[in-house]
Formats: structure tokens, C-alpha cells, sequence
């Protein structure tokens, strides 16, 4: 694994205001990486790069490495510099068991609420990520509009807690899913699946939305796990 400067790098780039401290710059933009899977688990981060790439010293991107290396983010060696941490396995059976209840859940209260806003702006997203997929447009890419669905589609069934409690730990622990999306069959695999949840959802089938959104989430983390083990 390795790390990649994104596509929209340039943008996203300028979309930080730089603060007063470049620390914390650097901070931000490895943070927002990690997240965007710019910057994969098991990767190495090589501080000349982040300096060239940031353009700053190599002084800001140390102090950026401790502070995620502080929050446990990656790990810290002589010899081998900053890796970023793998999930262990059995904390990942956790995080998508937990995941699998409550998109369940949401999706079941979103065809509850029938917000029509919000249901619209599910079947837009979903819409984006066909589109992004048949324009043949990076994983990295694929990746982030299909993390835009499904928060749009918990804000559909419930925004508070979408937005104060499920994406904030997406943020900040659920794990990159951009090698999901670097595979032909795995993507047309999602895909349909996403369709067929829009589609109970338009039906007003909650049943059927929950009960296909929790078989979605379960072969996420079975395609997730057999990547791990490099099967």
C-alpha cells in the first residue's frame, strides 16, 4: 500500500484555510486523507513527501505524526518511520456488527419519517455514485460518494443522530472502504444492492429497506475481512 495525492487533490487542498500554526495544517490535510482513503491502513507515511506535497518543513509534519500517533491513528518507528494502523480484526467484527444494527434501524425509520427532502437527497446521491461509476471515475472517488449515501440515507431516518453521533464516528474510526471500490464485480455488487434499498425505500417497504441494508453493510465487512487476510 501506498500513499496517493487524490485526484481533486488541489481543490480539497485549497478548501483548508491554513491556520496559524502549519502543524496543524498538516494535521488537518493527513486527517482528511486518511478518511478520503488517500492514505490506506497498513500505509507508509514518508515525512519528505508530506513536506514536499504540503509544502511545508519537515518540522510541522513530525509534530502532525505524533499528534496521530497520540490519538492512535499510526504508529511510530526508528526505522520504519509512520505506518498507518490497521483495525485488529476482531474490533472490525465489532464496528460492523454495530453498523449493521443501526443502518437497519435508520434505514427502516427513514420510509418512517418519509421526509420527501430527504429521501431526494438519498436518491441523488445514489444517482451521483452510478454516475461517477460508469464515467470509470477513481475508487478513491467511489468511496466517498458511497459514504455520502449511506449518511444521507441515516439523515433520512434519523438527522440527529446522523449527524452527531454516526458521522462523527465515521470520521474518526470506521476505516477506509476504497479498496471495496477498486473492483468490478465488488462495485456492481453495491450498486445493485443500493438500488434494490432505494427501491423498497420508494415502495415505503420499511421492512425490506432495514432487512436489505443490513445484508448490504454484512457483505461490506465480508469483502472488507477477506481484503485483510489477502484472500
Amino acid at each position: 500500500m501506498s500513499t496517493r495525492e487524490p485526484e481533486a487533490g488541489a481543490g480539497r487542498a485549497e478548501s483548508f484555510e491554513r491556520p496559524l500554526s502549519k502543524a496543524e495544517y498538516v494535521l488537518q490535510r493527513l486527517r482528511q486523507e486518511l478518511v478520503d482513503g488517500a492514505i490506506e491502513p497498513g500505509a507508509q507515511i514518508r515525512q519528505g513527501d508530506i513536506s514536499a506535497r504540503y509544502g511545508v518543513s519537515a518540522t510541522p509534519v513530525r509534530e502532525a505524526l505524533r499528534q496521530l500517533e497520540a490519538e492512535g491513528h499510526v504508529s511510530y518507528s526508528p526505522h520504519r518511520g509512520a505506518t498507518v494502523n490497521t483495525m485488529p480484526e476482531e474490533d472490525l467484527y465489532a464496528l460492523y456488527r454495530f453498523r449493521i444494527e443501526v443502518e437497519k434501524l435508520l434505514a427502516e425509520l427513514a420510509v418512517e419519517r418519509n421526509d420527501a427532502e430527504a429521501l431526494g437527497d438519498v436518491k441523488r446521491k445514489h444517482e451521483e455514485l452510478k454516475a461517477a461509476v460508469a464515467a470509470g471515475q477513481s475508487a478513491e472517488r467511489l468511496s466517498q460518494l458511497n459514504r455520502e449515501f449511506h449518511l444521507a440515507l441515516m439523515r433520512a431516518g434519523a438527522p440527529y443522530i446522523a449527524d452527531r453521533v454516526v458521522r462523527p464516528l465515521w470520521k474518526t474510526v470506521i476505516p477506509t472502504s476504497q479498496s471495496q471500490w477498486d473492483s468490478g464485480d465488488s462495485v456492481a455488487e453495491f450498486l445493485h444492492a443500493h438500488d434494490e434499498i432505494v427501491s423498497a425505500i420508494e415502495k415505503g417497504d420499511a421492512t425490506r429497506a432495514g432487512k436489505l441494508m443490513g445484508a448490504h453493510v454484512q457483505d461490506a465487512y465480508k469483502e472488507r475481512l477477506s481484503r485483510l487476510k489477502g484472500e
